[in-house]
């Protein structure tokens, strides 16, 4: 195979990186005053009901659209039409309307906003009591111990990785696997933000896979660069990437590509509620891919020659 110049537009990839990051953060934060809210997240309603057995998901969903309440609806047990209904805080207040509007004899006094949603739930359904499973108010205060745990497991698992590398390779290798995994996950953040994908459990988890995935991806990479380099002082570290990368592309790519079948599955025939999850994940891949070529790989280079000049 003819070997391909990938260092070549180690500029202009390292340059389109960093503005489609600053671009993504800029329009979440600029345009939309930060990432979507989540119950998660940002605290909200949240009740499992068992429904008549007439009642489907597209009902919930349309009912909840009509009355103008933000909602996230996920069947949990078919067979007992189960379902959990999650209500975002900025709903409170139109509950708090649809609530008073019950008739007197239809509804108990309440001050808990829970309460209420229960009590619109049963009027509008005609549920009994034992129908309505659970029912919590999750707080915000649950969405920041979330978030710090989160941001603690994503930092967590960089250091590891970081040492990992550093023991096992060499550090200019270990540095540049770092950077360009602080990059994918930047860049998948910066999507998420971009298209207002709600923070949940399941996105952190599609984050964490990404970085194994990522990882797996620039070893591979790079352990065929240290064995092309064995010897080979005195050649330029850029054709050694080039030739490594132009090696090891054909498994990057049917990894790459197998990985996506696979996730592609998962939207195509999965539960509504792993669609985001699984398009996350499937960004990543993509990225994870990009990012072993055109910003690990370059990124060595570039410390590689700063090193040289400062030691010269």
């Amino acid at each position: 195979m003819r070997n391909i110049n990938f260092t070549k537009y180690k500029y202009f990839t390292l340059s389109f990186s960093f503005l489609a990051i600053v671009l993504g953060f800029a329009i979440t934060f600029g345009k939309y005053g930060g990432f979507a809210h989540s119950l998660d997240f940002n605290g909200g309603l949240r009740t499992v009901v068992e429904l008549p057995a007439d009642k489907t998901r597209s009902d919930l969903e349309g009912y909840f659209q009509s009355k103008n309440i933000e909602a996230v609806v996920i069947l949990l047990e078919k067979e007992k039409n189960i379902y959990q209904l999650d209500i975002g805080l900025g709903s409170l207040e139109t509950i708090e309307s649809l609530y008073k509007e019950i008739p007197e004899a239809n509804r108990e006094s309440s001050t808990s906003a829970i309460d209420r949603f229960v009590q619109l739930l049963r009027y509008e359904y005609k549920l009994p009591k034992e129908k309505v499973l659970s029912a919590d108010q999750v707080g915000a205060v649950v969405g920041g111990e979330l978030t710090e745990v989160g941001i603690t497991l994503l930092l967590t698992t960089l250091a590891i990785i970081l040492l990992y590398l550093s023991i096992r390779s060499q550090f200019k290798f270990a540095l540049a696997s770092s950077i360009a995994l602080v990059h994918d996950i930047l860049m998948t953040l910066a999507l998420i933000g971009f298209l207002q994908i709600k923070p949940s459990v399941p996105i952190i988890a599609a984050l964490l896979t990404l970085l194994g995935y990522s990882i797996n991806d620039k070893i591979v990479v790079f352990d065929r660069i240290r064995e092309n380099a064995h010897g080979k002082d005195n050649l330029a570290l850029s054709n050694i990437i080039n030739v490594s990368i132009t090696q090891t592309l054909g498994r990057t790519i049917n990894t790459s590509f197998t990985t996506m079948i696979s996730v592609v599955a998962i939207i195509v025939g999965g539960a509504v509620e792993l669609y985001d999850f699984a398009f996350v994940l499937l960004f990543g891949v993509i990225v994870g891919t990009y990012s072993s070529i055109y910003i690990a790989a370059p990124i060595s280079e570039i410390y590689d020659q700063l090193r040289k000049k400062r030691f010269a």
